[in-house]
């Protein structure tokens, strides 16, 4: 209750309304673009005292309310933003792997189930003081899209982590197939998440 007192005081007051009275995740339109600001912290499942598909992140509540607005943003707005303060992405190996989805693995693949069957949703991240930009192919080209993460922090503040632990690809891949040659095609795997862009060097100031 202190922290959340608190975090009203100095950040939670000046957002949206939120969804729910007296919780922090909210929705927002700014011409034809959407946005939804998760709640990743309130929710969240012990990673260390939970077992791997029974954690949550989001909470049944809100992540109820996250499917909801998906439905209603598909044929309304051109781009979905969805807000998470920490990393989708499981590429950070190391803290990376605790604190943020990588712990939650069951719920993060669900979800990314549901965004593939969505155009242009664009996640926006943060808390690793440093940039990247991943994609997760769909299983299916013809039927799902790509979504992308834009994780960003600060740069100039200080430079942490100390290990620079990206990976530029999962282990986990997804086949295709391509044409070669006229009436040829082959077999090929593409990585199911892949870092795009990385920007990684602290202490830089503009």
């Amino acid at each position: 209750m202190n922290g959340s007192a608190a975090y009203n005081i100095y950040a939670g007051n000046a957002n949206y309304d939120p969804i729910q009275p007296g919780q922090h995740y909210y929705t927002f339109r700014h011409g034809d673009v959407e946005f939804f600001v998760l709640d990743t912290r309130r929710f969240r499942s012990g990673v260390k005292n939970t077992e791997q598909d029974e954690r949550t992140m989001l909470g049944e509540t809100q992540l109820t309310a996250l499917h909801k607005w998906l439905n209603a943003v598909n044929s309304t707005s051109s781009f979905k933003f969805i807000v998470s303060s920490v990393p989708f992405t499981s590429l950070w190996s190391w803290d990376g792997q605790v604190d943020s989805w990588a712990g939650y693995p069951k719920e993060k693949a669900a979800l990314l189930e549901t965004l593939h069957s969505v155009p242009n949703v664009i996640i926006i991240s943060g808390d690793r003081h440093e940039f990247a930009v991943i994609e997760f192919n769909p299983p299916d080209p013809e039927h799902g899209h790509i979504v992308r993460e834009i994780s960003t922090s600060p740069l100039s503040m200080f430079y942490v982590p100390f290990f620079r632990t990206l990976r530029s690809q999962s282990d986990q891949t997804l086949t295709r197939n391509v044409t070669v040659a006229e009436n040829v095609t082959a077999e090929i795997k593409i990585p199911y998440e892949r870092t795009v862009a990385y920007l990684y060097k602290g202490n830089s100031k503009w």
